[in-house]
């Protein structure tokens, strides 16, 4: 029987003395809100950066490069920590450091400053690389050694991670649309707070008993899998679990493949690795972008990063049942080639974004839609205009022109419609900055409190006040002693509309010069205008990358486990993580985004995860041999 059929009997009915330890349910606490806490923050980091009014006005490949080497580190980080784990700390006092290091890199992002997001970043990989491991290695030492019920422990660990990564992005939202940015990231260290509470509140329950050394290799791998956010190796692996004497007679067979064969056949799964984690990770960078620009739905891309865990909650139990009835019938795939199966899905599901691209690519906008749309210039815009004629000085200045506060006044910058006041006078704050207005002038402008509480929340579409609200705004302001030319600059705006289309013309005037912006603005409207398709593109892409995710990734670490030389095994583990933390580096291929086109992008990174599926299924024959019995 393989570990998917047992793994199917621990979801059922068990006697009474096949209860899990209490320790289990503290650790499932302790690591929802520690996820809920880390996915708070990837969710919101990205679009946070490259926001003009509570970030940096960075560049959409600026924030990629960033969002890429943090993730390369975060991954790696499991290494080192486990080891001072292991040799110094302990596990619960490793994970309670890596809690305070989380708290600390949550709390300094709330701080609008370039220097906090570096500390940030620096406390939160520290805090991974001590929690992550550890608070894993510490589920599977709850259990006795030869415990049928470990397998199950690790699949409960695991929905406890994918319910704090749901829950994350749909909170981080809501409180990013009433409160802003910098809220949100403190939501995300009071996430924190909770995780180390709950720990240290039932610390009993986990408590150390000695340095307790994993116990089996099979543990390892679960244990390397949840450090990841990777599936454990019950989900959806072969294993003889219950059966001593069909577990050795595999053992044997592995055995006789000599070490460098196996060792290849592991090189062969990393590179799938590698390849794997710089497709699927675009989630937190380029397929938020999409999410946020080109899905017609009322939030931002924060949101679209619950649909993977989403999908991950609905679709694990009918794929382990899955993997049972075709073990029962003896048709269960072997395990290369369900990871050649999940490379597959992972690049069909780049081609259903593919095939949405070229539909929004292939729209002409109606004046409707350009009259309440978004729009953005970047790169690809500016070559798209190239074709259509518009002069190359023009196109430079739409580029290169900068502020007076070294940011780009219109490139990568979304233009989109203020739809209430307030929201329409940090827009104003923004050109203020850009215009050359002292910081902290600025903040009082954006600071200011007017008497009637509810003008600011106004919209534009149900109050024609906006005037009147300006000038209560600047009312209060000469009382504060903001100079009389920055007044004047604000009531400039009375008779300004905040839609995306003027906003965006009102910039290209002020860049380009009216003289030379007039003949061509109805290209550069065009061009620049951000399509949107249905959500429907999105959440398929994403139901099949999910797929694709539990039929590859919970089968890579539990591989190593059986298949790497005893002498080796803890070198091939580390290795693992390597590839893993090489994937997330790669995953700086979305600086191409805003200069390739969207359905290009997309379908290079399908052929890429297409590429490897096929070389795998190619070597799928030696691949075996090397690996008999898995």
């Amino acid at each position: 029987m393989s570990s998917n059929v047992e793994t199917i009997d621990n979801f059922g009915a068990g006697s009474h003395t096949d209860k899990h330890p209490k320790g289990l349910y503290v650790l499932f606490g302790t690591e929802m809100w520690e996820r809920f806490s880390f996915y708070s923050m990837l969710a919101l980091f990205t679009l946070y950066l490259q926001d003009p009014k509570e970030g940096f006005s960075w560049t959409s490949g600026q924030a990629t490069g960033l969002y890429a080497n943090y993730l390369m580190f975060v991954y790696a980080s499991p290494l080192i920590g486990g080891l001072i784990a292991d040799k110094i700390t302990g596990y619960r006092k490793a994970v309670m450091i890596g809690g305070f290091f989380f708290m600390a890199g949550h709390g300094l992002l709330s701080i609008p400053a370039m220097w906090a997001v570096y500390a940030a970043l620096t406390c939160l990989v520290i805090g991974n690389g001590f929690f992550k491991p550890n608070v894993s290695t510490m589920v599977g030492n709850l259990y006795p050694e030869g415990s049928h019920l470990k397998d199950r422990a690790y699949n409960i660990f695991y929905m406890g991670i994918n319910v704090g990564a749901f829950l994350a992005p749909v909170v981080m939202e809501i409180v990013r649309q009433y409160a802003g940015f910098h809220a949100a990231f403190a939501v995300a260290a009071f996430g924190m707070v909770i995780s180390v509470a709950i720990l240290w509140f039932f610390r009993n329950l986990v408590e150390d008993k000695g340095k307790n050394p994993l116990r089996d290799a099979e543990q390892a791998a679960d244990t390397a899998a949840t450090a990841v956010d990777a599936p454990p190796h019950g989900i959806s692996d072969q294993d003889e679990g219950g059966h001593k004497a069909a577990n050795s007679a595999r053992q044997d067979l592995m055995n006789a493949v000599p070490d460098w064969k196996r060792i290849m056949a592991l090189i062969v799964i990393f590179a799938i690795v590698i390849v794997f984690w710089m497709v699927f990770h675009q989630n937190g960078s380029t397929l938020t972008y999409w999410a946020d620009d080109n899905t017609a739905w009322n939030v931002t891309g924060t949101i679209s990063n619950s649909i993977n865990p989403f999908w991950i909650i609905v679709l694990t139990f009918p794929l382990v049942w899955f993997w049972g009835f075709l073990d029962k019938r003896g048709k269960e795939p072997a395990t290369p080639t369900k990871m050649a199966i999940g490379m597959m899905l992972t690049g069909l599901s780049f081609f259903v974004l593919y095939f949405a691209a070229t539909v929004g690519e292939g729209q002409q906008a109606t004046p409707e839609q350009l009259t309440n749309g978004a729009f953005r210039i970047n790169e690809r815009v500016v070559g798209q205009l190239r074709t259509d004629g518009v002069p190359e000085d023009v196109l430079t200045k739409l580029l290169d022109s900068k502020g007076a506060d070294k940011n780009n006044i219109i490139n990568d910058k979304k233009f989109q419609t203020d739809s209430t006041f307030a929201s329409a006078l940090s827009t104003i704050v923004v050109n203020l900055k850009s215009d050359g207005v002292p910081e902290e002038t600025a903040k009082k402008v954006g600071d200011v409190e007017i008497d009637d509480k509810e003008l600011p929340n106004a919209k534009f579409s149900e109050n024609q006040n906006f005037p009147q609200y300006l000038t209560q705004v600047t009312d209060k302001l000469r009382a504060d002693g903001v100079p009389a030319d920055v007044l004047t600059n604000i009531q400039s705006y009375q008779t300004k509309k905040f839609t995306g289309e003027a906003k965006l013309t009102d910039t290209v005037n002020k860049v380009v010069g009216e003289g030379q912006a007039t003949p061509v603005m109805s290209k550069i409207l065009n061009r620049a205008y951000l399509f949107q398709v249905s959500p429907f593109w999105l959440l398929l892409a994403y139901g099949i990358l999910s797929l694709g995710e539990l039929m590859l990734s919970p089968m890579g670490l539990s591989l190593v486990s059986k298949v790497a030389p005893i002498r080796m095994r803890g070198l091939m583990m580390g290795g693992w993580f390597v590839a893993t933390a090489i994937g997330n580096k790669l995953t700086m291929i979305g600086i191409y985004w805003s200069i390739w086109y969207q359905s290009s992008f997309f379908i290079i990174l399908g052929c890429m995860a297409l590429f490897m599926a096929v070389v795998l299924f190619l070597l799928l024959k030696p691949l075996k041999k090397a690996m008999p019995g898995v």
